[in-house]
């Protein structure tokens, strides 16, 4: 399986702890699978007198912020190329975060965003979110948010949960290409909330599917089965327990008003966990169901 390849590898950053913690994972990244690094600093539009004015893109303000962002960034990238022998490129651009980042991303075919997130709660999580989100929400390529340092920068314990729907099988070869790189286990967590038997057996199956798979690929696997109510919490439970280094989730699943209440549950995860998450988008092909041998016959679902 081929198809997933991490070649260059997107950072942006505001220079906070996170944003650092984000950049020392993407340059272990970088130099176990041979791939370059960019740097990049959004200078945000500054408002002025009414929200609906603006400070003018040529005026001295921003031609100052951006001279300043950039001899910043110039200084890291120089010396995070030089001390782990990787390419490293920087730019500064000024508009707004997540756009600019997923534009970026998505001109530069870059196949990972490594980006850091604060976390948030409650209310202001519902209504601002972050911008770790809206990146995972609209990136086009698979986005793995750090919250905290991670006490082992090589993934050796990835949680895989797996849900009744369609799309949420579509992450299995991202999971099986990390596991590749750093040698890991990965934790099947075939997950529902139904209390219906017969969709209960059916995750089973489906979980049970997906250890045929990475036993035919010679990859070490554990699993397990939740019927639970809520999603997020107990994934975070299971891979708290089996001392989990990264979680890898779909963007977004089915819309439902539990949804809308809470959260998807990709934010709740950026949002909450203190694991990173490796965040997947769907594919725009709903019958796709994996890059790997499923489509080709041998374990279809």
């Amino acid at each position: 399986m081929d198809t997933f390849k991490i070649k260059k590898i997107l950072v942006p950053t505001d220079y906070s702890e996170t944003a650092g913690n984000a950049l020392s994972q993407a340059i272990y990244i970088a130099k176990i699978s041979k791939a370059s690094i960019k740097l990049i600093h959004i200078v945000a539009p500054i408002y002025v007198t009414t929200p609906n004015s603006l400070v003018s893109m040529t005026d001295n303000l921003y031609v100052t912020l951006v001279n300043e962002a950039s001899a910043e960034l110039k200084k890291i990238a120089t010396e995070t190329e030089e001390v782990n022998s990787i390419g490293v490129e920087y730019e500064v651009k000024v508009g707004n975060v997540s756009d600019e980042i997923c534009t970026m991303a998505d001109e530069g075919k870059f196949d990972l965003i490594v980006m850091g997130t604060h976390g948030t709660s409650g209310v202001k999580e519902f209504f601002a979110g972050s911008n770790a989100y809206k990146v995972v929400n609209h990136a086009e390529c698979p986005v793995l948010t750090i919250q905290k340092k991670p006490d082992n920068q090589s993934f050796k314990n990835i949680v895989l949960p797996i849900r009744l729907e369609i799309t949420s099988r579509q992450k299995v070869d991202y999971a099986v290409k990390v596991a590749r790189l750093f040698d890991a286990t990965i934790f099947i967590a075939g997950y529902t909330d139904d209390k219906n038997e017969s969709q209960q057996f059916k995750v089973k199956q489906y979980v049970e599917q997906v250890e045929k798979y990475l036993a035919k690929l010679n990859i070490k696997y554990k699993s397990t089965s939740i019927f639970a109510d809520n999603f997020t919490k107990e994934i975070l439970a299971y891979a708290g327990e089996n001392k989990a280094d990264l979680i890898v989730v779909m963007k977004k699943h089915d819309f439902s008003l539990d949804q809308v209440v809470k959260g998807v549950y990709s934010e709740q995860f950026v949002n909450h966990s203190a694991i990173p998450i490796l965040s997947i988008p769907v594919f725009s092909n709903p019958d796709m169901i994996t890059h790997g041998t499923y489509l080709v016959g041998d374990l279809p679902f």
